[in-house]
């Protein structure tokens, strides 16, 4: 017999979302996160093989929100945004933390 839990169904709007998935260190740099300021930032567009932080973060995403509305995304994926040395953020050590380098806390609070 099948547990039956709140995640058994899929909430009704994801039968009709537009998803559109975002790694938030690649997708757009905004410039307004002081805590990259002591960073070296990777050339924009670098090979994403390469480690290194390219400064992509929240506030970027929220500069293209119009945008990405207008191409009829009605639902953002976000890819790790914990705190983590490396800029995938899969290997996070602060899953209760945003990672500042992406505009902490307040940047997410700002694109929610």
């Amino acid at each position: 017999m099948e547990a039956v839990t709140p995640f058994t169904e899929p909430p009704a709007w994801v039968s009709d979302a537009v998803i559109y998935q975002i790694f938030p260190d690649r997708f757009k740099r905004s410039g307004r996160v002081d805590a990259q300021r002591h960073l070296t930032l990777k050339p924009w567009g670098t090979d994403p093989r390469d480690e290194g932080f390219q400064g992509g973060d929240l506030y970027g995403v929220i500069d293209a929100l119009d945008q990405l509305q207008a191409m009829g995304f009605t639902c953002l994926y976000l890819t790790p945004i914990f705190s983590s040395a490396s800029n995938h953020r899969y290997h996070a050590y602060d899953y209760m933390k945003v990672d500042p380098l992406l505009g902490g806390g307040y940047g997410l609070r700002s694109l929610g």
